[in-house]
């Protein structure tokens, strides 16, 4: 069991950066989205125009990091900054550009001059994120730290436990993530966030049955997201009394839920690992319930890509084959997609799609090697 529950919680660590830590980002910024040409000219011509407006210099700067765009965002959000004499919201939105950017020692030296003015949380929130961007881990620990004990926020609290949760390595992180997820969620009941952070933190420490029953809480408090009922998918994985405790907890989603596509895609997988795929049973049924998640989720690949492993059990290659290339267009990085289509042009006799497909799996996978070998390689 050892293993598997290194494996899980990796992967449970891995989707919480991913969804959770990512979405933290949004709320920071402002989600990132494509905003047109044409605002971008008018904000930058505007503020041009405009040169000793730091209104103006601000909002060329605040567009440009809201598209992650930071080495402009940096351009303009330092310009308003000098204008404004320091104003402290600026300050905050160029030092969060400038770590984005990579300028640390830049946002470091900002940072503790804006610091020296005003012990504020959400400098030292941004000077733990500069630590952690500089992997000086203890010490990004102790501003996070001091980030929620100024200010208790739900933000400040989370983000300090989910740090403490990444870096369980060190000693007593882990236990201290606990205490804190705990805390955060006894201030703050009606946050899915902290109740899934909490519930993987649980898992973490091997405090299975407490978990289940947070992350259940979590589904009931947001049934359309998506997330608590995805790592509830991950639980089962953990021991097979876990699993079927996770199994009844995710029938009874479908049923309460049926709109959300997570519980319905995780109860179609809890099928097909209790004899769907080996003994081919309930495959009717499992095929209804990734359809149900495809409707309300359609672009999210994995049911698309779970369906045509269904159809392919079936021997039907035609529909297995339309969910499998849908798979790869959803998200054409995604390797097995790749490799199990070209089989399935194999069982047609289709050659040449055959070859492409392998081809395109094999490119995925030397990319991956050189992917990591540069990760691996000494800095």
């Amino acid at each position: 069991m050892g293993k598997n529950l290194k494996r899980f919680v990796t992967a449970v660590l891995a989707c919480l950066l991913a969804q959770l830590f990512a979405g933290d980002a949004l709320a920071r910024t402002g989600a990132p989205m494509q905003r047109s040409t044409e605002e971008e000219n008018a904000l930058v011509h505007a503020a041009e125009q405009n040169p000793r407006d730091a209104r103006m210099a601000a909002a060329a700067g605040e567009f440009y990091l809201h598209q992650e765009r930071w080495q402009k965002s940096v351009r303009w959000l330092s310009k308003a900054y000098a204008l404004s004499d320091g104003n402290q919201q600026i300050g905050y939105d160029l030092a969060d550009a400038r770590i984005e950017n990579g300028d640390l020692n830049e946002a470091q030296r900002q940072l503790q001059e804006m610091l020296a003015k005003a012990d504020t949380a959400r400098v030292h929130s941004l000077l733990g994120a500069l630590h952690e961007r500089g992997s000086e881990f203890p010490a990004a620990a102790q501003e996070y730290h001091r980030a929620a004990e100024i200010e208790p926020s739900e933000s400040n609290i989370f983000d300090l436990a989910n740090f403490l949760l990444q870096h369980k390595q060190y000693v007593g992180y882990l236990l201290e993530s606990v205490k804190f997820f705990r805390y955060g969620a006894s201030k703050f009941p009606d946050s899915p966030k902290m109740l899934v952070g909490f519930g993987v933190a649980l898992y973490a420490s091997q405090e299975y049955d407490e978990a289940v029953k947070v992350l259940c809480a979590a589904v009931d408090l947001a049934p359309n997201d998506q997330r608590p009922v995805t790592f509830l998918g991950m639980a089962r994985k953990v021991s097979p009394e876990l699993a079927e405790q996770v199994d009844h907890r995710l029938q009874d989603f479908t049923k309460r839920y049926p709109e959300n596509p997570a519980a319905n895609y995780e109860y179609a997988m809890s099928l097909w690992d209790r004899g769907g795929g080996e003994q081919g049973k309930s495959l009717p049924e499992i095929e209804t319930y990734l359809q149900r998640a495809i409707k309300k989720a359609p672009q999210w690949y994995e049911p698309h890509y779970q369906l045509a492993i269904v159809y392919e059990s079936e021997k039907r290659y035609p529909d297995a084959i339309r969910e499998m290339r849908r798979t790869t267009v959803l998200e054409p990085t995604f390797k097995p997609a790749h490799f199990r289509l070209a089989v399935l042009y194999k069982h047609i006799g289709d050659r040449v799609h055959a070859a492409q497909e392998s081809d395109r799996a094999k490119q995925l996978d030397n990319e991956q090697i050189k992917r990591e070998a540069l990760q691996d390689a000494p800095k």
